[in-house]
């Protein structure tokens, strides 16, 4: 709901229809037409102080993610249907596919560069999907991934040294975001 369409709110004029309803001299479009306006602020208040949206972090404030499972909670509490982008070098791309990364096989890489755009809900699935069947290491071997396993940003065959270092909200967009790191 956009809510910066809305027209201002004046709560005296729904009070002076109520009381000519009282009076049995309201016309009905009259009383339709407040009820209708009525209902747009609560739902629009309701937006606005929402459980969903007060879990949310603020525009542009990162949340620290770092392993698989604070990244996995700070996507979940995003709307399933927003846009996803990686950050990585300053660069921004869709995400692409996700699989164990070179530098350390036991964990996991998402590649950036990814063909078409990605949703949190999908990110959020392939994610969970290696959450239950674990990591098939990039030279073989089978790995648990646990809330601990970190995740890296690279291309496949590569280790590019940018550690997911967390998530933000950036104009409706979800970023993850990298940082270099040299273990």
């Amino acid at each position: 709901m956009d809510t910066d369409t809305l027209p201002a709110f004046d709560i005296n004029h729904h009070r002076y229809v109520a009381q000519k309803a009282r009076e049995g001299r309201a016309h009905p479009h009259m009383v339709e037409s407040s009820q209708e306006v009525l209902l747009a602020e609560v739902e629009r208040l309701t937006y606005l102080v929402s459980p969903a949206k007060l879990k949310q972090p603020a525009h542009g404030v990162p949340v620290e993610a770092s392993t698989f499972g604070p990244i996995v909670a700070a996507l979940a509490k995003q709307p399933r249907n927003a846009s996803v982008v990686v950050e990585c070098l300053v660069r921004k791309s869709h995400p692409g596919s996700i699989g164990s990364y070179r530098g350390y096989h036991d964990e996991l890489r998402i590649e950036p560069n990814g063909r078409e755009p990605q949703t949190v809900a999908d990110v959020l699935k392939d994610l969970r999907r290696f959450g239950k069947s674990g990591i098939t290491g990039y030279k073989g071997g089978d790995y648990p991934v646990t809330d601990r396993t970190g995740v890296w940003v690279a291309e496949y065959g590569e280790s590019s040294q940018q550690h997911v270092s967390g998530v933000r909200v950036d104009g409706g967009i979800v970023v993850i975001m990298t940082e270099e790191r040299d273990w």
